[in-house]
């Protein structure tokens, strides 16, 4: 009698299983986008039961939490620009360019971190802990920019003016609000959008 081939659900290696699924609903959100995105689906993907899945994500909400979480953390990670710098503008600007290189290798993952869907208290603890840590990356750069103590008032005011900035350009491009030609860096891109920046304060300047 022939054996039946087994199946990769009778095969899977539990304490594996998380990464698998959260892996696997990172490659199918890049294909098909966060409204196809299901942990059934991404069951199907990886070969094993929504009940098996169900053990280690309680919904939906918290897969696309933990994948979102994953994301603000490897931002976290480019944002931890090290180098010798003697000015501090110029770190900022390096920032601001790992940044949105970033968010244009990751679109859909980008956009997901910042949608509408995690905007309610329901994402789990390590979403909130990473968004965290990605903007006090930000901060923590200003901080030295600015010479002065990460809670200061002023730190807080010019970290989100600068996250701001970023972020609204990097949405702006991946929109396709902004158009970026093929033969253009990012690094010149951010190079000319800041250099805008410094077009407007020194016209408020010259009023002072």
């Amino acid at each position: 009698m022939s054996k039946t081939p087994q199946r990769a659900r009778d095969t899977y290696h539990v304490g594996n299983l998380a990464p698998q699924l959260l892996n696997a609903a990172r490659e199918m959100l890049e294909e098909v986008g966060p409204t196809k995105l299901s942990l059934r689906a991404v069951s199907e993907r990886v070969g094993v039961s929504s009940t098996a899945a169900y053990h280690h994500y309680a919904n939906r909400a918290e897969l696309i939490g933990q994948l979102a979480a994953q994301g603000f953390r490897e931002l976290a990670k480019v944002l931890r620009v090290e180098g010798e710098y003697d000015d501090g503008i110029r770190k900022l600007r390096d920032a601001s360019l790992v940044y949105f290189s970033f968010a244009r290798r990751n679109p859909a993952l980008y956009q997901l971190m910042f949608g509408p869907e995690l905007a309610s208290g329901e994402m789990p603890r390590e979403f909130h802990e990473a968004r965290d840590e990605a903007f006090g990356e930000l901060r923590r750069i200003i901080a030295e920019v600015l010479g002065q103590e990460m809670d200061s008032a002023e730190v807080r005011r010019s970290a989100l003016a600068s996250w701001s900035y970023t972020h609204g350009l990097a949405s702006l491009v991946i929109h396709g609000v902004l158009q970026f030609p093929a033969t253009t860096t990012d690094e010149r891109f951010v190079d000319s959008t800041l250099l805008g920046f410094e077009h407007l304060f020194k016209a408020r300047a010259g009023q002072d």
